[in-house]
């Protein structure tokens, strides 16, 4: 059976009968990063980056409660030894001001008994123990957010 060739066509930009072509939909999250180290401040944050996310670092507690009050994340990424306040100070004060169905990722040194934070202050979220791979912190944060999407 013979087949039949047609001739390419010609389309202008903008002519409405256009053949959209596929692309991808990234769908981004915005993530608040809350670390004073620099180094690991700036790796995560590119980690983030490249899986799709918007990152707003703050460097301490009260930055951190700031750049909530302007704009709500998706998700909380909180190292517990923090300057002016802690990292169990702003979870503390994220609860009460609301923010109950927040996902936090607690990137720590320390153990979550020394905090003295409860599994319920902590819900949704997890407690990860440093030192912490940056593509085991892209992998969880994917995760709670795919789980707060459902």
């Amino acid at each position: 059976m013979p087949t039949q060739t047609l001739p390419p066509a010609k389309v202008a930009l903008g002519d409405p009968e256009r053949i959209p072509q596929p692309t991808k939909t990234q769908r981004s999250t915005r993530v608040l990063l809350v670390e004073d180290e620099p180094l690991t401040a700036e790796v995560f944050a590119r980690a983030l980056a490249r899986d799709g996310h918007v990152v707003d670092v703050a460097r301490d507690g009260l930055q951190a409660l700031r750049r909530l009050r302007e704009h709500t994340p998706s998700l909380v990424v909180l190292d517990m030894s923090l300057p002016t306040l802690s990292g169990a100070d702003v979870v503390r004060d994220l609860r009460r001001a609301g923010h109950l169905d927040l996902p936090i990722v607690v990137v720590s040194g320390s153990d979550r008994r020394q905090t003295n934070l409860t599994a319920a202050e902590l819900w949704p979220g997890a407690w990860l123990v440093k030192p912490v791979k940056p593509r085991d912190l892209v992998a969880l944060v994917r995760e709670l957010v795919r789980d707060r999407e459902l």
